[in-house]
């Protein structure tokens, strides 16, 4: 086997309890539920309680304690993920991946060097900034959706879940193997925002925030189906390495408006309880030996431990297959 595809998908402020895994009576994931009894459940997975720092300790491998970065980037701001570090994609194309960003960025839009393509992403689709409406993409008052460094037009009006989630599929279907795709959806962020058929199952709730945001992980649900979906059809799921992690807790309690469940953690999002910094994760692929698949780990993972497990299993790969070529791949 040659080195593995790695799709690592983010989900904005999802609630720990607002999946079907982690007991959700309210709000179905039936996809979520699939991928994660595809492999294991990290039921002690931490990461930081806002986003910036979250998705820069992803990408980096480093703590917020290191990186400097503790609070969300405010828009406009000259502020950016240091440039002298390396991030995963840059690390993983020197392996031989072509790397593909989609989504939310939030690490900087400064300088071109901070942005997707200035990272190590070979392409790169979505908004720069923290927050932005779904549909028309306007971020403080400036329209924030790009194509690599230049601004695309064409996706004014198009609910940006559908947008990531056909962009991702085309990676999907058409990028050389081995390819790194990074996926940071938008839901279930404020402003609540989603197509009124994803409200449509849920007149039981209350209408208002919380509906809003159980037709939200719905639409969510439905993008990360798409998704493996389209590795499934290309008989390419069983090979692939997938991650998918909440960035933060959800807002709780009216919150930045919003309404998430983290039972039964207390807080949420901008807190240092558990709400906020202990988060959904769960992990697929074919290192997980035969008797993990299904499985809940308590083991301890956190957000930086991604980069340096994610490089080991390529670079594993890697080996194994030079011990299999000619002297000159050993």
């Amino acid at each position: 086997m040659g080195l593995p595809n790695i799709l690592f998908l983010v989900a904005d402020d999802l609630g720990f309890n607002d999946v079907g895994f982690h007991g959700s009576k309210q709000i179905p994931t039936p996809h979520l539920d699939a991928l994660a009894a595809d492999g294991v459940d990290l039921l002690n997975y931490h990461t930081h309680p806002v986003c910036s720092p979250s998705r820069a300790s992803m990408l980096s491998g480093r703590h917020a304690i290191h990186h400097g970065i503790y609070m969300p980037f405010a828009q406009g701001t000259a502020y950016h993920l240091g440039l002298e570090y390396e991030l995963l994609p840059g690390a993983l194309r020197r392996l031989g991946y072509e790397t593909h960003a989609v989504g939310k960025w939030h690490l900087g839009q400064n300088t071109r060097a901070a942005l997707p393509t200035g990272r190590g992403f070979d392409s790169y689709l979505g908004y720069w900034s923290g927050a932005e409406d779904y549909f028309a993409h306007d971020c403080a008052g400036a329209y924030d959706f790009a194509v690599d460094e230049t601004t695309a037009w064409a996706y004014d009006g198009v609910y940006s879940a559908y947008s990531f989630t056909d962009r991702a599929v085309d990676v999907v279907e058409s990028a050389s193997t081995p390819y790194f795709l990074y996926v940071a959806w938008q839901n279930v962020h404020w402003p609540l925002e989603v197509p009124a058929r994803y409200l449509e199952p849920f007149g039981h709730v209350p209408e208002g925030p919380r509906r809003n945001v159980s037709g939200m992980v719905s639409a969510l649900d439905e993008a990360v189906g798409n998704v493996t979906n389209a590795l499934k059809a290309r008989r390419a799921y069983d090979d692939a390495i997938v991650v998918f992690v909440s960035d933060n807790g959800g807002p709780t309690n009216m919150n930045e408006g919003t309404q998430s469940n983290n039972f039964p953690m207390r807080g949420g999002k901008n807190t240092l309880w558990e709400g906020g910094t202990r988060v959904v994760a769960a992990v697929r692929g074919p290192s997980i030996g035969a008797a993990l698949v299904g499985t809940v780990s308590m083991h301890l993972v956190h957000v930086t431990d991604w980069m340096p497990t994610l490089l080991s299993l390529a670079l594993d790969a890697k080996r194994q297959r030079g011990r299999k070529g000619s002297p000159g791949d050993r």
